[in-house]
């Protein structure tokens, strides 16, 4: 196994996911790897789980997008599309803690765009929505 470190790591990463290489996946994650989805309170302990929830969804699995990365150090972030099966499109944004050059923790925030409020336009620069 080559050992890959911060960008590398996280880029060679989300591809993987990105292309439903679970085997690549869990290959680069700590043997202690966690994900955890705050908005559901949920966390996902496993690989075989990670594997089994992403694919045993009724309507299928989603297809995932990598739009942007960054970070430094043992912390970086991941930025997504996600294709659903019915046609909606969500934002997503993983924090990544590294550890032993693995992907030790990820925290995965998700939701669907929502439209800017009118009261809104006088304070900020409206600019196309990454997804509508």
């Amino acid at each position: 196994m080559e050992t890959l470190v911060g960008e590398a790591l996280i880029r060679r990463y989300a591809e993987a996911g990105a292309s439903d290489d679970f085997d690549r996946m869990e290959a680069l994650r700590h043997p202690d790897w966690q994900e955890a989805w705050p908005q559901s309170g949920e966390i996902v302990t496993s690989s075989a789980a990670y594997r089994a929830a992403r694919l045993g969804r009724p309507e299928g699995a989603p297809r995932v997008e990598p739009v942007g990365l960054g970070g430094s150090g043992d912390c970086w972030w991941g930025e997504a599309i996600v294709h659903y099966a019915d046609g909606s499109r969500w934002l997503a944004v993983t924090v990544f803690l590294l550890r032993d050059g693995l992907i030790h923790r990820e925290r995965l925030y998700f939701g669907p765009p929502v439209a800017a409020p009118s009261w809104r336009a006088p304070y900020v620069t409206r600019v196309d929505p990454a997804i509508s």
